[in-house]
């Protein structure tokens, strides 16, 4: 399996054992962490632990996760997400999850250096190297790690191929932030016909894609074109997602902001609020997601005074 790319980022907060809480997130994390070090030949062990020791338990969380249903699900599922051939890979995938880039960075070069002769894992790692460069806000350089991987993808398939639906999507996403938004949308529309056409299309790429275009909408202030795509967005993502799942949250707050300018502030609130609630269960607090999802109801609660 080769290496994915995220949306979500998610920083983890280790309490001790004693007053842990059942629903808190790190409990997750900090399992994920020990599965896949656990799975490292002994020198790579040793350098992960001294990387992770934050993060790094002996103990089993599995009964104390597995108390909690919705924290159980969320753990199932990122496992899943994350899980490769390679577990230097999956870690990187897991740092990137929780926001710690200079560890991602340390993870995916790794992988990158063992996948000399497997052009596909080296275009994928090369795409993730460029996603965790893009959530710094170093536009620049994950454009050109995006654009290495198409271009290494390039030379053995076609330029439609399904494969490059997400790197598309990822350039897109960095033009968005240069605020080129006609680029952007071009690229984002790119990736969903691709999707769409596809023999075996991915349907959370389908949505994350929907997303994305409802935001370039948004950004252009036509938010009845934002609307349409971030309800498709969100009725796949509650049909694909667990109930806890951040990405679940982010599709309610960019709902929100369609319908508020659309003077359907009262639905806004719901929707802001299912994201805050959501994100309750599965981001720790001071989190740049839940900051944000509270900023928002801030702002539409100010349009109903």
């Amino acid at each position: 399996m080769g290496c994915n790319t995220s949306t979500a980022v998610v920083s983890p907060i280790v309490s001790d054992p004693a007053v842990i809480k059942i629903n808190n997130p790190s409990l997750m994390y900090s399992q994920l962490v020990k599965e896949l070090i656990n799975r490292l030949d002994e020198t790579e062990r040793k350098q992960a632990i001294s990387l992770c020791s934050d993060l790094y338990t002996e103990r089993n969380l599995l009964d104390s996760i597995a108390a909690d249903s919705d924290l159980s699900t969320l753990t199932n599922y990122m496992r899943d997400k994350i899980e490769d051939d390679n577990p230097l890979c999956s870690l990187g995938r897991l740092m990137s999850e929780m926001g710690s880039y200079d560890r991602a960075e340390y993870f995916y070069l790794k992988s990158l250096s063992m996948e000399n002769n497997d052009w596909m894992r080296r275009s994928a790692i090369l795409n993730n190297l460029g996603k965790i460069y893009h959530d710094q806000d170093q536009l620049d350089k994950a454009l050109e790690y995006y654009d290495k991987s198409v271009q290494l993808q390039c030379q053995h398939v076609p330029n439609d191929h399904p494969n490059l639906s997400a790197d598309y999507s990822n350039i897109g996403t960095v033009y968005q932030k240069q605020n080129k938004n006609d680029l952007a949308l071009e690229y984002f529309q790119r990736a969903l016909h691709i999707e769409l056409k596809s023999s075996q299309p991915d349907e959370e790429l389908i949505a994350l894609f929907n997303n994305n275009i409802g935001l370039i909408y948004n950004n252009q202030k036509e938010f009845t074109q934002g609307l349409i795509y971030h309800e498709k967005c969100l009725e796949m993502n509650e049909k694909l997602l667990p109930s806890t799942h951040p990405s679940l949250a982010l599709s309610h707050h960019n709902l929100a902001i369609s319908l508020c300018p659309l003077g359907r502030v009262n639905e806004a609130l719901l929707h802001i609020r299912k994201a805050i609630e959501i994100t309750a269960h599965s981001l720790p607090d001071g989190h740049s997601q839940r900051t944000a999802h509270q900023k928002l109801l801030n702002v539409i609660q100010k349009r109903t005074r």
